[in-house]
């Protein structure tokens, strides 16, 4: 579970969802870049909430494929 929850967060900071439009369940915007690309924040004020939200995010997502 660890692991799978790990991957999901990281995938939602570092990959744009399929949707640009944000009304949608699956819409996510990435705040940093891959790991490949250097990891560097997209935007110059990431703040922890941004962070948390992608957390809840990962953990919504993880209980909802279950």
């Amino acid at each position: 579970m660890h692991e799978d929850l790990r991957a999901e967060f990281i995938r939602l900071l570092t990959e744009d969802g399929d949707t640009p439009d944000r009304r949608r369940s699956n819409y996510n915007q990435a705040i940093f870049a891959s790991e490949d690309e250097g990891g560097w924040a997209c935007f110059t004020e990431t703040d922890l909430g941004m962070v948390l939200d992608k957390f809840d995010m990962a953990v919504k997502n993880l209980r909802r494929s279950k």
